[in-house]
């Protein structure tokens, strides 16, 4: 190995494998497509191995390349980490982050914790709502930074946009449960304007399958507790965890589910360093970033 591992080098040769586009990477990063190509280059030079194959068109690791990978994006992380430590000092102020239940029971809890120790001078209030609202919020003023689930017909007002990463839906009920057997099926929902309801029922709709509503709930406690009882199926994230509920399929009589976009809403982006700051640590914690 004849040189050490530039932090810019690693950071194109980490995206390029996300993206899977010299093109893509080259336009994030404000940069013609050559000269991605020789940074690639200059990174393998100093690896002393090619990275990946010949054909940049259809990026493709190599043996190496696939050993230099989780190294990559462990010093990414840590060079990340360790830059917004030592700038969060003179940064303060107070953010007010929305996002439904869902994600702030499940997703957002060690990103919080992460954020609150890197920046200590910023205040994070969180407002629990579904993404239709959130988006009026945001809207309004009233939320600074959104996570929410991406909705066709729902885009805030003066808001810049990222799509964080796709999550696939599942139908969850009891370990031991046999309500999901029942001929016309029980579910526990979120209020209407939910996209987890309309593919629950709409998936359900398709393939003949009666159904009723045994439980609206605004909370993912109340859902949960109705699958854990056996008396509903409930459709969740497939990221989440709940002891107690297994994951139901096509076996079970019940249709595979399309999967949701999450995204993240950042209301005047630039106007509010703590705002953008927070957003920055959602986007490189919740997900692989990609242009929405």
């Amino acid at each position: 190995m004849g040189r050490p591992f530039e932090i810019n080098l690693l950071r194109t040769f980490v995206m390029l494998v996300e993206e899977q586009s010299v093109t893509r990477v080259a336009r994030r990063l404000n940069r013609t497509q050559p000269a991605i190509s020789l940074q690639l280059g200059r990174l393998s030079d100093a690896a002393g191995r090619p990275l990946f194959e010949r054909d940049l068109r259809h990026p493709r690791l190599t043996r190496h390349g696939e050993m230099l990978l989780p190294y990559a994006r462990q010093m990414l992380k840590m060079h990340d980490d360790a830059y917004s430590r030592l700038s969060s000092e003179d940064i303060a102020g107070r953010v007010t982050l929305g996002c439904p239940d869902l994600y702030a029971a499940f997703l957002l809890p060690q990103t919080l914790a992460s954020f609150r120790a890197a920046y200590p001078g910023i205040e994070v209030t969180v407002r629990c709502a579904l993404s239709a609202q959130l988006s009026e919020d945001v809207s309004a003023g009233r939320v600074d930074v959104a996570l929410a689930t991406r909705m066709s017909h729902v885009r805030p007002q003066g808001a810049s946009i990222t799509v964080l990463r796709k999550e696939p839906l599942v139908w969850l009920g009891a370990n031991s449960g046999t309500v999901f057997n029942e001929e016309t099926l029980p579910l526990a929902l979120l209020p209407e304007g939910n996209l987890y309801r309309d593919y629950a029922l709409q998936s359900l709709n398709n393939i003949g399958r009666s159904w009723r509503i045994a439980c609206v709930s605004e909370s993912i406690a109340g859902m949960e507790a109705m699958a854990l009882a056996d008396a509903a199926v409930i459709v969740l994230a497939e990221s989440v965890k709940v002891s107690g509920l297994r994951r139901l399929n096509e076996q079970d009589g019940l249709p595979p589910l399309p999967p949701v976009e999450l995204v993240l809403w950042v209301r005047e982006s630039g106007a509010s360093p703590a705002a953008d700051h927070l957003a920055a640590h959602i986007k490189r914690d919740v997900g692989k970033t990609i242009n929405g």
